[in-house]
Order: C-alpha cells, then sequence, then structure tokens
C-alpha cells in the first residue's frame, strides 16, 4: 500500500506539472497572438490604431449607427513638421510624433486615435464627446501646440484639425472627405488652429487646387513670377545699404498673390527649390548691375539641406561675376538650429567661398536661444512682432538682450518691420546697425529699387563690411 500511495501521488504530481506547463504554454501561445493582432492593427511608433483598423471600427461604427447617433471625424496634421526632420533630424522626428501621440490619448481619453502616416492622425469620437467636439479640437491644438524637450532640443510646432460630423448611417468616405476639407481650411487659415466643416468648404478645395495647378504653370511658363525688393537702410545715416529679394507671383486673373498664400503652398508640393532659383538669379542679376549694393535672399532648410545648393549659388555668382561677399542667404531661426549634416555642409562651403549668412525672424524660433548663439552666423534680423511692442517694458528688453548677444558675437543686427518714427529712433538708440520696413519703403519692383540707386554711393557700411 505505502507503494502504491507514494505511486499514485507521483503521477498527480507529474500531471499538475504537466498541465501547469500546458497551461503556461497556452497562456504564452495567447499571448502572442494578443500581441500579433495587436501589431497587426496598431501603428508600431505610437502604439495608435493604424489606418487599416481605423478605417474597419469607422466602417463599423458607421454602419451600425441609429438616427439618433452622433460621431465625429477629426484630421489631426501636425504644423512645421517636416521642418523639424530637415533640422533636427528623423530620430527626433520620431520621438516628437510618439510625444504628440501620447498626448492627444490624454487629451481625449474615450476617442478612438489613428495615425495614417507621417504626422497625419484621425480620431473618430462617440455621442457625448462628439458634442464637445469644437471644445476638444481647441484643447489639441493648445496641447500639442506646447513645445517639446527632446534630448536638448527645445522644439514646438503645432497641430492644423478639420472637424466633421456624422449622425445616424452615414458613408465612411464621406464624412472623412468632410475632415480633409476641413483640415485645408484650417490650414488655410494660417494653421495652429481648427476648422469645423461647411458646405462652403468645397469650395474652398476647389480653388485650392486650382491654385497648386496654376502655381505650377506659373513656374513651368514663368513670366508670372517677379522679384521685389526691399531696401535696408543705415541706423546711423539713413544710407541705402542692402536689398531683400522676395518672390512675388502676379495671378492673370487674381492679381498679386500673399507671399503667405504661395510660399507655403510651394514648400508643400515641391516647387519652393524652382522659386529659390528664380529669385538667386535675379537677385544675382541686380548686383552685376549695381555694385554699390548687397542683397539678401530667403532660404528654406529644404533648399539648404538639398544636395547641389552649394554649386547652384556659387554657378550664379561666376555666371554674374559677382562677389560672394556680397550676397546674404537669410534663413529661418528654426533651420539654423538643426542638426542636419547636408545644411551644415551647405552653410560651411558657402561661409569659406564669402558668402554671409543671417537668421531671418531672430526670436521666433523653437530651439533654446543658447544654442542659437552657437550658430556660425554674420547677422541676425529681430524679427517683427518683437519691434511691434518695443512700447512695453519686457519686450524692450528682449530686444536689447538680442542685440547685447549680436554685439557679445560680433554680428550684425537688422531690425524688421520697422513702421514708426517713434520705433526708428528707439532702435537707433539701442545700436541696430540696419533698418527695414514700411516706414523705409515697401518692397518694390526693380525699375523703382534702381531708382534709389544713387542713395547707395558713399554708404559708410560697405568698407566696414568688406574690411
Amino acid at each position: 500500500m505505502p507503494t502504491l500511495l507514494a505511486a499514485l501521488v507521483a503521477l498527480f504530481a507529474a500531471s499538475s506539472v504537466a498541465a501547469n506547463a500546458i497551461s503556461r504554454r497556452s497562456d504564452r501561445l495567447a499571448l502572442s497572438r494578443a500581441q500579433l493582432r495587436h501589431q497587426a492593427s496598431h501603428d508600431t511608433l505610437t502604439g495608435l490604431a493604424n489606418r487599416a483598423h481605423f478605417s474597419e471600427q469607422l466602417e463599423l461604427k458607421l454602419g451600425l449607427g441609429s438616427a439618433n447617433d452622433l460621431r465625429c471625424v477629426m484630421f489631426v496634421d501636425l504644423d512645421r513638421f517636416k521642418a523639424v526632420n530637415d533640422t533636427h533630424g528623423h530620430p527626433i522626428g520620431d520621438k516628437l510624433i510618439s510625444l504628440a501621440a501620447a498626448r492627444m490619448r490624454s487629451l481625449l481619453p474615450n476617442g478612438l486615435i489613428g495615425r495614417i502616416g507621417g504626422d497625419e492622425f484621425i480620431v473618430l469620437l462617440d455621442n457625448e464627446d462628439a458634442r464637445s467636439a469644437e471644445e476638444k479640437a481647441g484643447l489639441l491644438v493648445k496641447g500639442l501646440k506646447t513645445p517639446y524637450d527632446i534630448d536638448g532640443a527645445h522644439i514646438s510646432v503645432g497641430a492644423s484639425i478639420g472637424v466633421a460630423f456624422a449622425r445616424g448611417r452615414c458613408s465612411p468616405d464621406e464624412v472623412t472627405r468632410q475632415a480633409d476639407i476641413a483640415l485645408y481650411h484650417a490650414k488655410a487659415a494660417g494653421r495652429n488652429t481648427y476648422a469645423m466643416f461647411g458646405v462652403h468648404m468645397d469650395e474652398l478645395l476647389r480653388s485650392r487646387r486650382m491654385l497648386e495647378i496654376d502655381l505650377r504653370h506659373a513656374i513651368g511658363s514663368g513670366g508670372q513670377l517677379e522679384v521685389f525688393y526691399q531696401p535696408v537702410f543705415t541706423a546711423d545715416g539713413g544710407k541705402l545699404y542692402s536689398l531683400e529679394a522676395l518672390a512675388r507671383w502676379k495671378h492673370p486673373a487674381l492679381g498679386y498673390v500673399r507671399p503667405d498664400q504661395f510660399i507655403p503652398l510651394a514648400e508643400e508640393i515641391g516647387l519652393i527649390n524652382e522659386i529659390g532659383a528664380l529669385v538667386l538669379e535675379d537677385a544675382c542679376m541686380m548686383l552685376a548691375q549695381s555694385p554699390e549694393i548687397h542683397v539678401a535672399i530667403n532660404a528654406s532648410a529644404f533648399e539648404l539641406s538639398t544636395p547641389g545648393y552649394t554649386d547652384q549659388v556659387l554657378s550664379a555668382l561666376c555666371k554674374w561675376d559677382v562677389s560672394p561677399a556680397r550676397l546674404e542667404i537669410e534663413m529661418t531661426e528654426t533651420a539654423a538650429a538643426g542638426e542636419s549634416g547636408e545644411l551644415e555642409k551647405t552653410i560651411t562651403r558657402l561661409r569659406e567661398a564669402g558668402v554671409r549668412f543671417a537668421i531671418d525672424d531672430f526670436g521666433t524660433g523653437y530651439s533654446s536661444f543658447s544654442r542659437v548663439q552657437k550658430i556660425t552666423v554674420d547677422r541676425i534680423k529681430i524679427d517683427k512682432s518683437f519691434i511691434d511692442e518695443m512700447h512695453r517694458a519686457d519686450n524692450r528688453a528682449l530686444v536689447i538682450a538680442m542685440i547685447e548677444m549680436a554685439r557679445a558675437k560680433g554680428l550684425k543686427i537688422t531690425a524688421e518691420g520697422v513702421e514708426t518714427s517713434e520705433q526708428l529712433t528707439a532702435l537707433q538708440s539701442l545700436g541696430c546697425d540696419d533698418l527695414q520696413g514700411f516706414l523705409l519703403s515697401k518692397p518694390l519692383p526693380r525699375s523703382e529699387v534702381l531708382a534709389l540707386m544713387p542713395r547707395c554711393r558713399g554708404g559708410s557700411r560697405q568698407e566696414a563690411d568688406t574690411a
């Protein structure tokens, strides 16, 4: 009996061990299947629903809705994300996407959120959340705008959001089309905002698409794009010192299209290099015609990061037999603070050749102030937004700090957007080198600029700059 009992106990123990092993294996298999299902339906980077899973859920919910069910679809597009990738690199861009997704989950805990590619997201809200969709869209805009600290970089983007509603059963394609149209409306309104779909927006989208077609035609055929020049004057003697070359588009039916309309459009559809090349060529021709003057052109981070941009600039200068020291390239603070290897090579090579660089719109960028101080440039241009508010003590203190920082680094200083005599007097007293703004001159076509050339003779800045 003792032997039989011992055998039974051993058999029971062995069976228990085997059962536990089988159970653990089953649990692991179940977990593995769940993980595979999750991976198949969710975005790897953010953990959000992927496009296929979101579309499946959207079709399911909109197909089963009763007449009283209200749902909302939002398209969310991060503003200036491409600039982050161009200036800081893709690893930082990926971290930004992941952090933005986490903020969206926190702000919309009950919403189904999907990443549909790149920096684009889509949201589905049910019933009560859908009824407060406008409030939630505002929270998203505010929340996504809050700066991100990523590996020592201080980065701020923003979000444009399109909102559309569905009541009862309806077509997923139609409601997403409406949200997409609303998103275009938000972007056209200046970005970093939201828009609710309205029937008038179909016309807006059609107009935007026509504008894109017209811009492609304008660049391809030539003749419509012009270059205007805004004079820059010395602060000490009011002499015409340099010109900023600016692209202008004279549409045959619409007249002059605002730069803040067609420049972002050109960047979005990949035509900014063509416009930049046109401005560069015209600027070099102006330099050849007016040997007393300097000219500045604007270059985006995308242009500066494009292989061959250095050769393009140097070839144009050589073609027109112009000294590189008379050309200045203005780049945004965000581009200047980036870590793109190609961009840094471009700046280094062009500066070695003698081309000068300036940081445009200084003070409005998305990198830390200390980081910008390390950039090798020749000039900073204080943004108009600071000049507008110089009557406020705190803003005046910021302008003084920028000027002192530039002085400590041996940089030249230009104040943009000078529009009143009070601003002019204050900036002169603070030690700005050059002034630019409508008080002094608006952007002018070539013929009118050439009429101003006699004012540059004997300018006090040229000898100092070339010394």
